[in-house]
């Protein structure tokens, strides 16, 4: 009680010195306004809370108002990303026809600020997300409005069991307590009778290990389901195919073991899929017709079979991992007629074959993993045919020919690992002065041409050992940190000027043909802890 009567006092102070006022909305709604601002310290970010400032608080920063005249009344607070500190003043509620209070990404602390807000009777839309709160839900929890229709908890630090007590507002369409230190059973029974929940997220919390709730099937309007990472256990109920308005369902992160049941790949407004890192086993189906999807997840679990041709048909699709399973065959040449398709990663498999021909002339095409397979044959001409290519990784796997000469023209590109394949011919010289290419490695393979003395100035990675590249030194690469270039043909000196190279980490040259004395200013790379330069035509004497 002590605590919160300094701000009643002040509450009292601001109304009697504000008054009663026909022509402006309720007074007694602004005094409360100013009475919270004073309770967070006037934060320089409520600057706009001043009579001074603007006389009509309901054109204060994040301050909604209903009604006409001086009848106006304050209905919404919404003050997300704004850097406030302490709690949630105990005479919010003072707003007596608040509906909406958001509080999200901010630095406010303590216990859930029950008492504060049980009073707010019309309150429908609450969301103290991302902030510091810590300590367990009460169990009274409930008596937060019977109107209540969003809460959002998440992204703090509550503790303990979740009370059953929280699926105790029947209005509830959003439940969101994911991303807290939650521990025990949660109310899975309870929260079943939500009847109108549209959304609900228990992820990243540490519960006792248990099944997926059955119960959940009775929660028919669920559009978004997020349980990731939660300690959930046995195989994705076959009962969940109840969920038909499902847009997302995300259950990764897992213990979830058995076959991705049949109604997943029938789901007809399914968006997201997100089951990696679990321990699903067994084939992929043949027969999907979830044609709404636009977001497959499946990597990192225990899958095997083929890529199913039908995955085709989802012409929503723009991403499509299946890294780090079992999988087999050749990937489907429908997948390069996907329109939407940006980012598909099927690294660490047991893929065989060739690249679809067409993969990246049909979709804007950014990201292609398809490392460490037994992929083989060329890379398709059209990779970049859309310019948004931004990573090639094909690393250990069977590659062979030469590179496609347009991309030299892939501006966005920013990664190539290629080593550990059978490419050759001439390596594009375009592909050296690409403006956001960073990272360059090539090496064990059978790449001809010059290294360019001039190259992008923003690579820091070069790795192009064991091919047949002439050349020099790159000496305008001022930002690299790594360069790897033995066993090549390079030839001629080292920049007698090395101070430009202070990024320089690790040099290594060896097996080559430089000529000439390892320069002094060698000596000024500070950095540097790997030299390399044997095996090739130097003389003179070592830098100190």
């Amino acid at each position: 009680m002590s605590s919160t009567y300094p701000f009643q006092a002040l509450l009292l102070g601001v109304l009697l010195l504000v008054g009663e006022s026909s022509s402006q909305p309720t007074s007694g709604d602004r005094a409360t306004l100013l009475a919270i601002k004073n309770g967070w310290g006037n934060p320089k970010q409520l600057a706009s809370w001043d009579p001074a400032v603007n006389v009509d608080h309901c054109n204060w920063t994040g301050v909604a108002c209903e009604g006409a005249g001086g009848r106006r009344v304050v209905t919404g607070i919404s003050l997300p990303s704004l850097n406030i500190t302490g709690e949630v003043p105990e005479f919010v509620c003072n707003l007596t026809n608040l509906t909406r209070l958001d509080l999200s990404y901010n630095n406010l602390t303590g216990g859930f600020p029950g008492a504060a807000l049980y009073p707010c009777s019309q309150l429908r839309f609450f969301d103290l997300s991302n902030n510091f709160f810590d300590r367990a839900l009460p169990g009274d929890i409930s008596r937060l409005s019977p109107a209540m229709e969003h809460l959002n908890l998440s992204s703090n630090h509550f503790s303990g069991a979740v009370p059953a007590a929280v699926a105790g507002l029947p209005a509830l369409r959003s439940l969101l307590l994911d991303t807290n230190q939650f521990t025990g059973a949660y109310p899975a029974a309870e929260i079943s009778k939500l009847a109108g929940l549209e959304q609900l997220t228990l992820a990243f919390n540490a519960f006792a290990p248990a099944p997926a709730p059955l119960e959940f099937a009775k929660l028919t309007n669920l559009t978004y389901l997020w349980m990731s990472s939660m300690n959930m256990t046995g195989e994705i109920p076959k009962a969940f195919s109840s969920l038909a308005n499902l847009t997302l369902l995300a259950i990764s992160g897992n213990n979830l073991t058995g076959e991705i049941p049949a109604w997943v790949w029938q789901h007809q407004k399914l968006e997201l899929l997100y089951l990696f890192n679990n321990n699903l086993t067994g084939e992929l189906a043949r027969k999907v017709t979830a044609v709404n999807l636009v977001e497959l997840d499946l990597s990192s679990n225990n899958l095997t079979g083929e890529i199913p041709e039908d995955f085709g048909s989802l012409r929503n699709l723009s991403l499509l991992f299946l890294y780090e399973n079992q999988l087999t065959g050749t990937i489907p040449a429908s997948i390069a007629m996907l329109p939407k398709l940006r980012d598909i990663r099927l690294f660490e498999n047991k893929l065989s074959g060739e690249l679809p021909p067409e993969l990246g002339k049909h979709s804007p095409l950014g990201y292609l993993e398809v490392c460490t397979n037994n992929l083989s044959g060329p890379l398709p001409e059209s990779l970049c045919a859309n310019g948004k290519l931004y990573d090639i990784i094909v690393f250990d796997n069977g590659f062979s020919g030469e590179l496609p000469k347009n991309l030299g023209d892939c501006v966005l590109l920013n990664n190539i690992m290629m080593y550990n394949n059978r490419f050759s011919g001439n390596f594009p010289a375009k592909i050296w002065s690409l403006p956001m290419l960073t990272t360059v490695m090539i090496q064990n393979n059978s790449f001809t041409g010059a290294l360019p003395a001039k190259i992008s100035g923003y690579i820091s990675r070069i790795e192009m050992g064991n091919n047949r590249f002439s050349g020099s030194f790159p000496t305008s690469a001022t930002w690299l940190h790594v360069f790897h270039a033995d066993n090549n043909l390079l030839s001629g000196e080292l920049p007698a000027d090395m101070s430009k190279l202070g990024n320089l980490i690790d040099l290594s040259m060896s097996g080559n043909q430089l000529t000439g004395s390892i320069p002094a200013s060698i000596s000024l790379l500070h950095k540097l802890s790997t030299l390399n330069l044997r095996g090739n035509r130097l003389s003179g004497a070592i830098p100190s």
